[in-house]
């Protein structure tokens, strides 16, 4: 089961309409989240991170309003396209937009925008290109990859950072320059377990299995996630997260294939 309530002839319109949903439900979170910030009841800090746990979970979600047709990953793919155009304009000084830089910048400083917060996007389009969740032959060839990728991403990461600002106390270590606490530790792995679980449960709506088939694999993936995060210096986290997401579908896919009964891509 897909999306489509204009029939298979018009899949394309509706993809194009579901384009613009998608990128219009994150430009409404970046909105209502600088809105927040400027009402300087939460700190920059937090509102950052807002974005970092909240865009890439809906970003996928919204993935489901999709045709399932053969244009569905392209324009899909266009969301976070828009995206890195848009940060490059801002992070260069070509495109003037406070909203965005208050919401995603610790300093103020809009080149800040071309680091982590690009790296973000660039990578959710690589996701897309590769496990956007229902290739051209088919729903039945669908995956639940893109789930734990984001889960562990966006709910860990994000949430280790806010966790780790507030109760990780004096003590950190780290690598790189990075500065990671137990706390922040405790809460990328909690993070990692719950978005994971929670948007592969969306998934399994769709896509017909039981979420029980992962529930051993996602708690094994997201102990390993959080102990490469905590090991990954500073800036890096939004690359080898996600690496280390794949790599252990990749053994699971190979040798323990009851852990991953899925498709390892969709192209």
């Amino acid at each position: 089961m897909v999306f489509n309530p204009l029939g298979s002839e018009l899949a394309w319109l509706w993809d194009i309409i579901a384009f613009i949903i998608a990128f219009m439900m994150i430009l409404i979170i970046v909105q209502i989240n600088a809105a927040i910030e400027k009402s300087g009841k939460v700190s920059k800090n937090v509102t950052r991170k807002v974005i970092h746990i909240f865009v890439g979970p809906v970003a996928v979600v919204a993935w489901m309003l999709f045709s399932g047709g053969v244009f569905s990953r392209w324009f899909a793919l266009l969301v976070p396209l828009l995206f890195v155009v848009l940060f490059l304009g801002i992070g260069t000084g070509k495109i003037v937009n406070e909203d965005f830089v208050n919401s995603m910048s610790r300093s103020g400083d809009p080149k800040e925008l071309l680091g982590g917060t690009l790296y973000y996007v660039l990578l959710f389009a690589v996701v897309t290109v590769l496990w956007y969740y229902v290739p051209v032959t088919g729903i039945a060839g669908a995956t639940p990859m893109v789930a734990v990728i984001i889960g562990c991403l966006a709910g860990g990461d994000g949430l280790a950072d806010v966790v780790g600002r507030k109760y990780g106390g004096e003590k950190k270590f780290g690598f790189g320059g990075a500065e990671k606490t137990v706390a922040g530790s405790f809460g990328m792995f909690i993070g990692s377990l719950l978005f994971s679980y929670i948007l592969t449960a969306i998934y399994s709506l769709e896509l017909g299995f039981e979420i029980t088939v992962l529930i051993i694999p996602i708690l094994v993936i997201s102990l390993v996630a959080t102990v490469v995060e905590a090991i990954t210096p500073k800036g890096l986290d939004n690359w080898t997260v996600p690496i280390t997401v794949i790599l252990m579908v990749v053994l699971f896919f190979y040798f323990i294939p009851a852990w991953w009964p899925f498709p390892l891509l969709t192209i």
